[in-house]
Parts: C-alpha cells; structure tokens; sequence
C-alpha cells in the first residue's frame, strides 16, 4: 500500500518533469497557460540541478518565441528523482520472514 502511494507520487513528479523536458525540447510556447503551468509545478524539482553541465538556459516574460532547447538539467532531474523514488519503494516494501 505504501510502495503504491511512493510510486504514485514519483510517477507524477517524473511526468510533471518529462513534460517539462519535451515541452522545452519542441519549443512550447511559455505564454501558454497549460506550459506555464507545467514550468511552475516542475520548477522545484528541476531547480538543484540548473546549471549542472554550465547551462543556463531561462525562459521569461509572456509572448516570448523560443527555439527548440535541450534541457539537461530536467533531463538529470528525471533519472536522479527516479533513482530515489526507486530507492525508497524498495526501502519501504514489506519484508517476508522465513
């Protein structure tokens, strides 16, 4: 029951992400209510791992064009939050005693 909510929980942190991920890959527009919405929910898990590889790569202001851009601290983010969720399901499955 537990692992469930765990996985629950790290299976929309992973979406909220990977929507972040391909939304910023296409080019979405960020004066899009939807996209907005998903930049703000993603934006905490995202946020320790900005700048890992030098980048710094920000989208602000409303009507702003973007062109296609690879995200890599979205990308860390999503292996490293599945990594730890993982970690913590198994941490909290039931043992069976022999």
């Amino acid at each position: 029951m537990l692992t469930g909510i765990v996985y629950a929980i790290g299976g929309f942190i992973e979406a909220l992400v990977g929507l972040r991920f391909i939304f910023e890959l296409f080019g979405a527009d960020p004066a899009s209510p939807f996209v907005t919405w998903i930049y703000s929910l993603s934006t905490p898990f995202v946020a320790p791992f900005a700048g890992i590889f030098g980048q710094n790569a920000t989208i602000t202001g409303a009507g702003v064009v973007t062109t296609s851009t690879f995200d890599w601290a979205a990308l860390v983010a999503l292996v490293i939050i599945g990594i730890v969720f993982g970690i913590l399901a198994r941490v909290l499955t039931p043992r069976r005693v022999v």
